[in-house]
């Protein structure tokens, strides 16, 4: 009788754990279930051929069905905009233009920081192999490439966060290393009004 109590008592609890899993559905849910996420990030490059990390710092703004705003203000100021329509920069005249293809790694990076703010795990699993570890309040999302071609880039992608994402690994196939911090992070706060207008203009 004792044993077969524990034997019922240990399937409750590992039926209740599954019950209780974080999967990615969740994640998506998570961290779709914002309007706004605003706030500041840093960029530190590790390059083997350099002792001391590359580092820039800036601040971000994403508006849900809008797009997303990725100002760089140091060592040098640049401001992306990415919407359904494209990505484009802002030159010095305050207009904004077509980025150049010559940042097309850049592009793919600030395109999946837009997927991963949003919660848009379906188009990350098209290119990559999603596995998630953790609960919602600390979770690590590791994604292994699986075409061609984002092999020849990056050996895997680790993503940290818990409400939303607080860090992102990007290892390469080279050996550099680029880490990406996430903070003073506001979660539905109103817009800054240039925000607001580059996104909806």
């Amino acid at each position: 009788m004792l044993s077969a109590l524990r034997f019922s008592l240990l399937l409750s609890l590992l039926l209740c754990g599954a019950a209780q899993a974080f999967t990615l559905q969740d994640l998506q849910q998570q961290l779709s279930a914002h309007q706004t996420v605003q706030g500041d990030v840093q960029q530190r490059r590790f390059l083997r051929s350099l002792e001391q990390p590359l580092i820039s710092e800036g601040t971000f703004v994403m508006q849900a069905q809008k797009g997303l705003l990725w100002e760089t203000r140091s060592p040098i100021a640049s401001l992306i905009r990415i919407t359904p329509d494209g990505m484009t920069q802002k030159d010095s005249a305050g207009n904004w233009q077509p980025l150049q293809q010559q940042g097309a790694g850049s592009q793919s990076q600030i395109r999946l920081f837009m997927d991963l703010l949003a919660g848009n795990t379906r188009a990350l699993s098209g290119q990559f192999d999603l596995s998630l570890q953790g609960d919602a309040g600390d979770w690590t999302l590791t994604l292994g490439p699986t075409s061609s071609i984002l092999k020849q880039i990056f050996q895997r992608i680790v993503i940290r966060g818990g409400q939303t994402v607080n860090q992102v690994t990007l290892s390469e196939t080279q050996g550099d290393r680029t880490e990406i911090l996430f903070s003073n992070l506001r979660l539905d706060q109103p817009l800054p009004a240039d925000a607001r207008h580059a996104l909806e203009h």
